[in-house]
């Protein structure tokens, strides 16, 4: 079945009929995004704000649910744990108590640079909406193409780098999600790479002993780590005690990795990896993000759909 327009346009006049309602409909989608931008602009406003150093903060049960190796509770303010409590009974290691000093908090990296991020998208929406022209098409598309990398980026953040990796059904998104875990990854430092202050621990965090925090979407993890220099050789009771079964072997994913940590490659000998109890703030924080980004996802594909621009180049 065909259709026809009636009366008969010449096919000059109907181009031209055309390209008016383009234009007509690409006025109405920029005037639109002004609407957008202001309710985007809002809605990052709450999120920065949860990142505020404001008390109480979040205090979460970090225990590990089904031993006793690590029971104790954290609290964060803002993109710091100001305090908290540990107690740790490792197979491989005798029991420690440990304290978080409330007048040398521990910094949290990724929750810092997404802080910053937040801040820069404020930054990007605001010269969107006073700055250039804004009825320039490609002005605002270049405009949205940026606010949606820095959210992917901030996202990306949240998830871990765990969540970073692509899979086969998942169409490339912009920025590319390798240019996003390698700016993930510059943020978010390994482990071994990351040195706490001296004096945030009481008593002080001993050298064979790693703990590492990492901010989630829902909660903290926490992953203790007991290290063994690469240069002291396996004692001859422990040879004899994992040969005839005696003592079993601590399988876990780094247990053949080597590490440069404080100037020394060491091996992991244990690791226990706990996950918090839910942080509220992080909940909604993730919440809110993932709504901002499919919005701004929206305001691009219309943009593109009326440019008649079928990919992200």
């Amino acid at each position: 079945m065909a259709t026809a327009i009636y009366p008969y346009i010449a096919p000059k006049e109907l181009k031209k009929e055309e390209d008016d309602s383009t234009a007509r409909e690409l006025s109405w989608l920029l005037d639109s995004v002004q609407e957008t931008l202001a309710s985007l602009k809002s809605g990052l406003e709450e999120c920065y704000a949860l990142l505020a150093p404001i008390e109480p903060g979040s205090t979460l049960v970090t225990s590990s649910p089904r031993s006793e190796s690590v029971k104790g509770h954290i609290t964060r303010v803002g993109t710091t744990i100001v305090k908290g409590s540990l107690h740790l009974r490792l197979r491989t290691y005798s029991p420690l108590q440990l304290s978080i000093s409330q007048e040398h908090p521990l910094i949290l990296p990724q929750l810092s640079r997404l802080r910053a991020l937040l801040n820069q998208s404020l930054d990007c929406v605001d010269i969107t909406r006073w700055t250039g022209d804004r009825h320039s098409a490609p002005f605002i598309t270049s405009q949205l193409h940026l606010l949606h990398s820095i959210l992917i980026e901030a996202l990306s953040l949240l998830k871990g780098p765990v969540l970073l990796q692509p899979t086969s059904d998942t169409p490339p998104q912009t920025p590319s999600l390798t240019d996003i875990e390698a700016s993930v990854s510059a943020h978010s430092p390994p482990w071994n790479e990351i040195s706490y202050d001296a004096q945030t621990f009481t008593p002080a965090l001993p050298q064979n002993l790693s703990l590492h925090f990492l901010p989630t979407s829902s909660s903290l993890i926490l992953t203790v780590r007991v290290l063994e220099p690469t240069s002291t050789p396996p004692s001859t009771f422990n040879k004899l005690a994992l040969a005839i079964g005696a003592q079993r072997r601590l399988e876990h994913d780094e247990i053949d990795e080597v590490f440069m940590y404080k100037g020394e490659e060491v091996r992991v000998r244990e690791k226990v990896r706990v996950e918090s109890s839910a942080d509220p703030v992080l909940l909604v924080l993730g919440a809110k993000l993932g709504s901002l980004e499919r919005c701004v996802e929206a305001g691009r594909m219309g943009l593109r759909a009326v440019l008649g621009v079928d990919d992200e180049g």
